[in-house]
């Protein structure tokens, strides 16, 4: 005799949306922050008490090196262990200025640094911290008009 077909309902109170069941956070880590450093559960010791198990947690570095994908599988007052779900490397993504930059280019620094202006020429950041990418812009205009910027 076969084993009779087995359907299981499932209940609404398991399914509700991400927003409502889970925390997404994102953290921008200082440079020279190594991926081990971001693995190890006392990395988390200030932040832990306000994440819970499943949480989605992205790490950037903050020199654009890489970036990780993390799942929160435990969580401590003083601590977290992570699964490292994804890890993405940009080192050898060209992020050169386009053919026809000329001698200046402004950048995202990310969000503590803001945009910036890098000069091409040895890759120096001459200012930095401004709120928004045409403001940067702005500041780029009136700097080349002002001095004259080696190449």
């Amino acid at each position: 005799m076969a084993d009779p077909k087995r359907t299981l309902i499932l209940n609404p109170q398991r399914i509700g949306l991400a927003e409502q069941m889970r925390q997404d956070w994102v953290v921008n880590a200082e440079e020279g922050t190594t991926i081990n450093d971001v693995l190890d559960p006392a990395y988390w010791a200030h932040c832990s008490a306000r994440m819970q198990v499943y949480d989605r947690v992205d790490v950037r570095l903050e020199t654009g090196e890489w970036l990780l994908e993390l799942i929160v599988l435990d969580v401590g007052r003083n601590y977290a262990r992570m699964f490292l779900a994804k890890h993405h490397e940009f080192v050898d993504t060209d992020l050169s200025a386009p053919v026809g930059a000329i001698t200046h280019k402004v950048q995202w620094m990310g969000p503590q640094r803001k945009h910036g202006v890098v000069r091409l020429s040895d890759s120096a950041v001459i200012q930095e911290g401004i709120p928004t990418k045409e403001a940067a812009a702005q500041w780029l205009d009136a700097y080349l008009k002002t001095t004259t910027a080696p190449v």
